[in-house]
């Protein structure tokens, strides 16, 4: 028996290709379709590269234990050590990254206005887009819904200078899915235009050089592919701003540090 086990030949190139890339390929096609399903690379992770990069390290690491002469125990060692190493480093990969939900930002107003004073100019831009657009033509009477759409909008526009800004990011790992946490404040003096909903049409809460805590959604106004709303009947889509809102009481604490 004993000579038996000092005669197991060693792994061989196949064993050693066909189990390094095996691993690579299905911790790297079934880890995205279980850990994070709405990855943008999903199965072609295993297909594409750590598949193929697992049998080429295969390949390689049965080169250098031939030219080696590593003892056969020792090869199925290094081949089972390899592939489960793959496997738990292509699985880690795997797991969704946090992601950006958007700011909590310091601003000071500079100025406050109705929605219908901006319609010069949202019209204005618009009509480049729908002339640069072949493919969809906008739907009847946009120009004259908008601008009425506008003038009853119960809203203001706040022009702002941005002082200063903080991430805000939401982990997704299975350990800690939902917690929330920041790189801290950043310093800025950008000049930015808001569209703020929740108040009001009343301008009184945002006087010319008060300073404000708002959190801006991490949400660009975009055509839906309706063709119905092109250009967008909603207003801040049309006016092509992000909107302000209250502070969320999760990121409250964050944000008074």
């Amino acid at each position: 028996m004993e000579n038996a086990a000092q005669s197991t030949p060693p792994p061989g190139i196949i064993r050693w290709v066909f189990f390094l890339g095996a691993a690579g390929f299905t911790a790297g096609f079934l880890g995205p379709l279980a850990l994070n399903p709405g990855a943008n690379q999903g199965p072609l992770l295993g297909i594409l590269i750590t598949g193929p990069g697992g049998a080429l390290l295969g390949l390689l690491l049965f080169v250098v234990c031939f030219a080696l002469r590593v003892p056969a125990d020792w090869q199925w060692l290094a081949l089972k050590t390899f592939s489960g190493t793959i496997a738990v480093l292509t699985l880690f990969f795997c797991l969704p990254q946090p992601v950006f939900r958007g700011f909590v930002e310091e601003i000071q107003v500079a100025a406050c206005k109705p929605p219908v004073e901006m319609a010069d100019q949202a019209v204005a831009y618009w009509q480049k887009r729908i002339a640069g657009v072949t493919w969809q033509p906008p739907r009847a009477n946009w120009e004259q819904d908008s601008r009425a759409r506008l003038a009853q909008d119960p809203a203001v526009i706040l022009d702002v200078t941005v002082l200063r800004r903080l991430p805000i990011y939401e982990s997704r790992k299975p350990w800690n899915r939902g917690a929330i946490s920041t790189p801290g404040w950043v310093a800025t003096s950008e000049q930015k235009s808001y569209y703020v909903g929740y108040a009001g049409e009343s301008c009184a809460s945002f006087g010319s050089g008060s300073k404000l805590l708002q959190y801006v959604s991490y949400s660009t106004p975009a055509y839906d592919g309706n063709a119905q709303n092109w250009p967008p009947r909603e207003v801040s889509a049309f006016l092509n701003l992000l909107s302000l809102e209250p502070v969320p009481p999760a990121y409250e604490p964050l944000a008074n540090r």
